[in-house]
């Protein structure tokens, strides 16, 4: 289980960020240095067959009744929550921390908290009675670690130290990517000037990473349609700057401090202010997808996908369709639909569905376009498109999405069977 961890805290979430990266300057380049371009796009490729490979890793480790992780990743500034959880375990710690902390470099974080995480336990397992010292000296591109016990155990008192460079080339780039943001109180930039008849959506960014905020800016600044708004490490924070900035979207991440990105959705469908939320995460666990589209979001889609595929989804969920990523969708239906019990009782609202709609909602369960809906029905694609609108009106649905988990939950179909099989 440590091992699915460390992957998915900390060597995944670092992939991601230089996907997210290597595809955000590919597309400020435009046609421009078309050898530079093919570097950035192997790159991509490189980053997402690497993630691809460890998701089947965490997969196969990952215990099936493991709890849903929702926290962010292990980092120094948590230290606090680690001694306090050591002292409640019976052994006493002194923390001391000389310097001002500085933000660090995602896999620098984590390996330092980790350290002392693994020296505590030690000392509490094989010490005996004993005092433990933790000392986090932070200095100018330097962060020293050291942890102490006096306990006698097997050999006599312990003295654990490590002492890292931090990333200076990732500390600038978080430094830059904060400057001028919403979350520092300084001026936004002023919206592109667009044609008077061109509906600019505006995007609300959240998530804890620096880097990857200032990825998805930079992509998203790519299409003159998009607007971004301001940004948010948390998911506190998401809900305060929703509300007062009204976006169309905001694109969310799952795993954050103070307040994770499913509980910030259901906040802010609770307080139906109309911004649509799309879910943007590392890892396509089922019970990310399954628990995000129940709190209310509109999609859900990987930070690795390509910038191209980032930016038609946040047009896709502002239209009001919903959205899940390609892999993920029958999936995700198939289990959680699926789960063994009795026949469902079929809902009172499925009774104000003509004959016609309740086909029309069958075939949006099979994740079926209104074109493919107009084919298969033989109709127009206009008509399709009213149906489609009838049956969500009608049910009370945002979007498409929430048409599909309504249409197996409800028992209209079943997971494995067509529509020609009910």
């Amino acid at each position: 289980m440590r091992i699915a961890r460390e992957l998915h805290d900390v060597v995944a979430h670092s992939v991601s960020v230089i996907v997210v990266q290597a595809g955000a300057e590919r597309m400020t380049l435009g046609k421009e240095r078309p050898a530079t371009r093919d570097v950035l796009l192997g790159i991509e490729r490189t980053g997402r067959e690497a993630l691809v490979e460890m998701r089947r890793l965490v997969g196969v480790l990952r215990r099936g009744d493991e709890a849903l992780e929702l926290a962010p990743q292990p980092s120094l500034a948590r230290l606090d929550e680690l001694v306090e959880h050591v002292r409640q375990a019976g052994l006493q710690v002194e923390l001391t921390v000389e310097g001002a902390p500085a933000e660090l470099a995602p896999g620098v974080d984590v390996s330092a908290y980790r350290i002392v995480q693994e020296a505590l336990t030690n000392t509490l397992k094989h010490a005996g009675p004993a005092r433990a010292f933790v000392s986090v000296r932070y200095g100018r591109r330097l962060l020293e670690l050291e942890v102490a016990d006096d306990g006698a155990g097997d050999s006599g008192p312990r003295r654990q130290r490590s002492r890292t460079r931090r990333d200076a080339r990732a500390d600038r780039a978080s430094r830059r990517s904060a400057r001028g943001r919403l979350a520092s109180g300084r001026r936004l930039r002023r919206a592109r000037e667009l044609p008077a008849r061109t509906r600019v959506t505006r995007v609300l960014i959240v998530d804890d990473q620096p880097l990857v905020r200032a990825g998805l800016r930079k992509i998203f600044d790519a299409d003159p349609e998009l607007e971004i708004v301001g940004e948010a490490p948390n998911g506190l924070a998401a809900v305060e700057r929703a509300r007062r900035l009204r976006p169309d979207v905001v694109v969310m991440d799952i795993r954050m401090p103070v307040l994770d990105g499913l509980e910030a959705t259901r906040r802010l469908i609770a307080d139906e202010g109309g911004e649509r939320i799309l879910i943007l995460t590392t890892f396509d666990l089922d019970e990310y997808v399954y628990e995000a589209l129940r709190a209310g979001a509109s999609g859900f889609m990987l930070k690795d996908a390509p910038p191209e595929d980032l930016i038609a989804a946040v047009r896709i969920v502002a239209g009001g369709e919903g959205l899940l990523a390609p892999a993920v969708t029958k999936r995700v239906i198939e289990r959680f639909a699926g789960l063994p019990g009795p026949e469902p009782e079929a809902p009172a609202e499925l009774d104000e569905l003509t004959a016609r709609e309740r086909e029309v909602l069958a075939l949006l369960a099979g994740s079926l376009s209104n074109a493919e809906i107009a084919e298969t029905l033989v109709i127009s694609n206009g008509t399709a498109k009213t149906h489609v609108a009838r049956v969500l009106g009608k049910l009370g649905l945002r979007d498409r999405v929430q048409a599909v988990i309504f249409a197996y939950e409800s028992g209209l179909v079943r997971p494995g069977h067509h529509l020609s099989e009910k």
